[in-house]
């Protein structure tokens, strides 16, 4: 019955319908039944194997840029600050506590009571700062140092080699690079100072004390930094460090890749070698695989490694930074 112009229309002709398809109107399809449940697992599981070696490749991948990624940009500001204030800006890392030697008690009174200088001891290998040995206008010998930033961690799952901050050729204050400075531990008036490790950007921009290129290496790992029983104070002692990068075996280099050499150092410093196409690498050091010579031959050391090499490297004439990306296999 129609109803032209009413919202509601009634009628007392009974309503139609269409039969209820799990009662007799239609097929039922209340469940899946075993096999299928059996193939769609079979499947799912198939899918699961295939994709996991991306997944991997992915989470590396991941780790790596968010750490170059990082990296890159507080070196910017780093230069970026040295050009606007004229003056010198370091980036100051902290090493491992073997790097000071034996710790004298004013040493180890100070790592354990100033917060900046516990901090330090609390992010050993995968801590950084932005500092400044001074301002501009200061008068010749009144200089006031001062750091320009807090204290920074890595991303989590990485950390810059122990054996790294060794090479004189990339970290000043190490025996043989052309620069040393000592460092206090925060800006306050007679702060003891520490020589840790650090690389400069002059006023111009560019990488102070050095005429070539420089590599900031990451490892994949894990870093240990105990603490007191409160779990408010880091203890004053050495990080233990867990590397997971995979190594790459003797014979298996890749001509045209670059590897770093890795292990932990020994207890007396002993840092792991290698030999490679006729030269000598010690841990911390990089090389290029040459096309037909993909073996190497292990040294001496505790352990010694070699992993595909990424982190940051630095235009000595620029002072800008560059991702080093590692082959994903």
């Amino acid at each position: 019955m129609n109803c032209p112009g009413q919202p509601i229309c009634s009628s007392d002709q009974p309503t139609s319908f269409v039969p209820d398809a799990g009662r007799g109107g239609g097929r039922s399809r209340g469940a899946f039944t075993l096999i299928e449940m059996l193939v769609v697992l079979g499947i799912i599981g198939m899918l699961a194997a295939m994709t996991l070696p991306s997944i991997n490749n992915s989470r590396k991948g991941n780790i790596s840029e968010s750490v170059t990624r990082q990296l890159m940009d507080d070196l910017a500001n780093a230069r970026l600050k040295a050009m606007s204030l004229r003056t010198k800006v370091y980036v100051v890392f902290a090493p491992d506590l073997n790097w000071f030697g034996a710790l004298n008690a004013n040493q180890t009174a100070m790592l354990t009571t100033n917060l900046a200088a516990n901090t330090i001891a609390g992010g050993q290998l995968t801590t950084y700062a932005l500092f400044s040995p001074r301002v501009v206008g200061e008068q010749p010998g009144q200089n006031t140092p001062r750091y320009l930033s807090d204290w920074r961690s890595l991303p989590s799952g990485s950390f810059i080699p122990a054996s790294l901050f060794r090479e004189p050729g990339v970290f000043h204050n190490v025996a043989g690079s052309p620069q040393a400075a000592f460092i206090p531990a925060d800006d306050s008036q007679g702060a003891l100072a520490m020589n840790l490790p650090f690389i400069g950007f002059d006023e111009q921009g560019r990488l102070f004390g050095r005429n070539t290129n420089i590599a900031i290496s990451i490892i994949e790992g894990s870093i240990m930094h105990p603490q007191d029983a409160t779990g408010q104070t880091n203890q004053v002692v050495n990080t233990d460090e867990v590397e997971t990068s995979p190594p790459v075996n003797s014979g298996q280099i890749v001509g045209g890749i670059e590897y770093l050499v890795a292990g932990q150092l020994s207890p007396v410093g002993v840092r792991p070698r290698i030999r490679y196409n006729g030269i000598n690498y010690s841990a911390g050091q990089t090389f290029v695989g040459i096309n037909g010579i993909p073996a190497y031959t292990i040294l001496a050391g505790p352990r010694p490694r070699v992993v595909q090499h990424y982190g940051v490297r630095i235009d000595w004439i620029t002072g800008r930074a560059k991702a080093i990306k590692p082959e994903l296999p």
